[in-house]
Parts: structure tokens; sequence; C-alpha cells
């Protein structure tokens, strides 16, 4: 009798390949489900993060539209009798009259072309978030004090560099008092590719660089944009008589001048600002009056501001909204914040400024700069 010795067989060629398809399988489920989750987690997070910064936005819009401080209507008259002398107002004269303290216009700056035109080397097409097929709208209007507090504006440099998933936090409603001898601070809201204008301030030491090595100074984002951002900040005289004669005034061409810029939504898509007024028909007095939607707009005293300012917005995220404020007002001068520009001067020691492409401050930091024109309040 022949004894046959029972040995076990092993995994055959084509069991270890099976096998090794299954499990790499398995593997590769797995890590796309967790890039998957990581996504969705980002944009969990960004979705957020604009909500927050859409409710940010919503109280400064409407902080702003509640306390517009306008001219009286007797000092504007007083001034156009003035200049009217003659009948005949000359450039000059034109300039001298009061500026509208609210002003819905389109933002001509050259450097937004600029700014679009890096982001399309990106691979990046920004579509004007206006919606009009031209340039992005700007907002000027003139308020007692700012209207974001200060908090706002000490935390910019970390927000900048690293946005925070908690803004309301640092957001205080009650922050901002009205002055005791109330005048009229003029700012405005203007939207800027994501990053472009957060990189010129780096490039000026405004705020820290987000990256090691030569801060560049030119208007570009380090990362492609997803969307604008929308920024308030104040101006200037210089810019307020450049406006006034009717000359072009780039403010991202003088980045000293925007250590007070506050970001204040970013990723934005589309965003277009309507003012509700009503037009009478000149050749037709008797006619009722109707409402309409203005989207560039001037007023200076109450009888010619708008009824109700509208604001539309839409994130990257797809957040939207359509907010309508009502106006408040009350009635002083225009305080002027004069700025500085000591580019052919001598400092004190006599030397003269450097000559490497930096606007000159007169001082190491030009936050203490700003501060030293009119920055603080």
């Amino acid at each position: 009798m022949t004894d046959r010795s029972a040995h076990r067989s092993g995994f055959t060629l084509l069991e270890t390949v099976l096998a090794t398809v299954i499990g790499a399988m398995v593997l590769a489920a797995a890590m796309s489900l967790f890039i998957a989750m990581s996504r969705a987690e980002r944009a969990m997070n960004r979705a957020s993060r604009q909500m927050e910064e859409m409710a940010i936005t919503q109280q400064v819009l409407r902080r702003s539209f509640m306390t517009m401080v306008l001219a009286a209507q007797s000092s504007v008259d007083e001034q156009m009798r003035r200049v009217r002398q003659d009948n005949e107002i000359t450039d000059e004269e034109r300039a001298a009259l009061p500026r509208p303290r609210l002003l819905l216009e389109f933002d001509k700056a050259d450097s937004i072309a600029l700014m679009r035109s890096n982001a399309a080397i990106d691979g990046v097409i920004l579509l004007d978030p206006s919606g009009f097929g031209g340039a992005p709208q700007r907002l000027e209007i003139t308020l007692p004090d700012k209207p974001v507090p200060e908090s706002m504006r000490l935390i910019p440099p970390a927000w900048v560099a690293a946005p925070s998933d908690d803004l309301l936090r640092s957001f205080d409603p009650t922050g901002v008092d009205r002055p005791d001898n109330e005048t009229g601070l003029r700012g405005c809201f203007e939207l800027r590719p994501d990053g472009a204008r957060e990189r010129v301030m780096e490039g000026l030491g405004i705020i820290p660089a987000s990256e090691p090595g030569i801060r560049p100074r030119l208007p570009a984002s380090r990362r492609p944009p997803e969307g604008w951002t929308l920024w308030w900040r104040p101006m200037y005289g210089a810019e307020i008589q450049a406006r006034q004669h009717g000359v072009p005034y780039d403010i991202d061409r003088h980045p000293e001048l925007l250590a007070e810029a506050v970001p204040l939504i970013r990723g934005v898509r589309m965003m277009r600002w309507y003012a509700f007024a009503a037009e009478e028909d000149p050749d037709n007095p008797d006619a009722p009056v109707i409402a309409q939607r203005w989207a560039e707009y001037a007023g200076t005293t109450t009888d010619d501001i708008p009824g109700y300012m509208e604001a539309e917005l839409e994130t990257t995220s797809g957040s939207y909204a359509s907010w309508m404020f009502e106006m408040g007002w009350s009635l002083a001068d225009e305080y002027v914040v004069e700025g500085t520009d000591n580019a052919d001067e001598e400092d004190p020691a006599g030397e003269q400024p450097p000559q490497d492409g930096r606007p000159s401050l007169d001082g190491a930091d030009p936050l203490n700069q700003l501060n030293s024109i009119g920055g603080q309040s």
C-alpha cells in the first residue's frame, strides 16, 4: 500500500495578483474618501467664513447708510450763487463746489486691469463683478467716523495673513462712537481681486509677508484669486482733490495710503450697487414720480440723496444676499484728511529720500506715518 503524504497547496500567481489588485482598490477608495472629505471640509469652512464676512459686511453697510453726513442745502445754494455770478461755471469753480457726499460710480483705476491680467496668467478669468460688462462699481460716502471699529483695523495683518474662522468675535458693532465735534470723513467701498492689494501692502511692509523671501511690490496675487475682495478705506485730501478735478487717481499706485484699508469679504463673484431714487419729468411736472434703480448716482444734500440703497452680493461658495438699506443722515462740514508727498523734498538731515522705488514715508514705520496725518481717530 502506497502512502501518499498530504500537502497543502499554496497561493497561485493569479490569486496573489488578484489579492494585490483588490487591496490596491480598497486603499485607493479609502484615499479618495479621505480626499473628498478634506475637500468638503475646506469648502464648508470657506462657505462658513464667507457667511460670517457677509454678516459683518451687512452691519458695516447698514451703519454707513444710517449715519451719512450731508451738506446743508443753504450752504450749497450760497456756493452756487457765488460761482454763477457771471452765468458761467469754469472748471476751477466747478472743482471748488462741494463734492457729492454719496457717489456711486464705476471704478476706472488702471491697476484693476493689471490685476485681472495677472490673474489670467494664473489661469483665472475674473469677470466684471457688477455684471454691466465694464468695471466694478465703487461707492464713495461721507460719514461721521470710520464705519468699522478700531478692533477691525488692528487685526488686518493677522486677518490678511491667515483668515480667522471666527471673525464675529473680533467684530464689535458697538465699537464705533460718534465724535464730539461731528464732521464728515470721506471713505469708499471698492472691489479688488483676492490677494492683489494684500501683496501690495506686504511689499510696503504695512502687513507681515505671508511667505519668506523678497517682498514684491507688484499688484498681483500670490495664489490664483477665487474672486474679488470688498474693501473699505478712508480717502485723503490729495485723492479727493484729484477726483474733484476729474484727474484719475489710482490708490493702488500710492500704497503708503493703504494702511487703514480693511478687507470686509473675500471670494465675491458678483456685487452690484443700486440707488433707488425718483426722477421727475421736466416736461410734465404734474406726472407721477416713478422710482428707478440707478447704477450710477450722486447726492450731496437731503434733497438729492436716494430713498434706498441696494447691495446685491454673491460669493464663490454660492452664498447670495440682496440687502436694502434705509438712509439716515446729519448735516455737517466735511473733514478732509491731508496726506503728505515728500518725494521731492529732503529730510531734516539733508539727505535725499531713497531711490529704490519705495515711497518716502518720513519715518521707518508707515503705520506711525499714517497716524500722524490723521489715521487714528
